[in-house]
């Protein structure tokens, strides 16, 4: 089982280092962008477009990384109250209801990107991008997530309750 636990925290860090490659591809694209616009009084064409497809990257594939590590926003008004098995217990339900809106989420994304994959919907724009290829980092993004969602439901089953 810890075996298991590791490779999925390890798929978290993968997340997270794309989702970092993400962001400095972000800031590269807008430095080439302002030095064209500067210096040569050109343009990509493309910088905002394709920002906006790394975003996507940067958001999604941080997603399981950012839950691993307790990042994500927590409404800790009841829960910081509760102790022992009633903590554990409404800690399992409520990681339980996101696996489900997750899993959710991860079924009509893949949807879309198929949609999109089988209609060879292109983006309205000059680079004419296949659309299914950004979107394809919604799914896995999903994905991740989902699996440190199960890691964390394992990990919280199987610790024992402080009192």
């Amino acid at each position: 089982m810890e075996r298991l636990l590791r490779r999925i925290d390890a798929c978290s860090k993968l997340g997270a280092y794309l989702s970092s490659i993400a962001m400095l591809s972000i800031v590269g694209l807008i430095l080439v962008e302002i030095v064209l616009r500067t210096l040569f009084k050109t343009s990509t064409l493309i910088s905002d477009e394709y920002s906006g497809y790394l975003m996507v990257t940067l958001i999604m594939a941080g997603l399981s990384y950012t839950f691993a590590e307790g990042s994500h926003i927590r409404i800790t008004i009841i829960t910081e109250r509760l102790h022992g098995r009633l903590a554990q217990g409404l800690d399992l339900i409520v990681t339980f209801t996101a696996l489900t809106l997750c899993s959710y989420a991860l079924y009509h994304s893949l949807w879309m990107v198929q949609d999109t994959f089988s209609y060879r919907i292109l983006a309205d724009s000059i680079a004419e991008t296949p659309l299914y290829i950004p979107q394809v980092m919604i799914p896995l993004g999903f994905f991740l997530l989902e699996l440190q969602l199960v890691a964390h439901f394992l990990r919280r089953l199987l610790s024992s309750p402080t009192h």
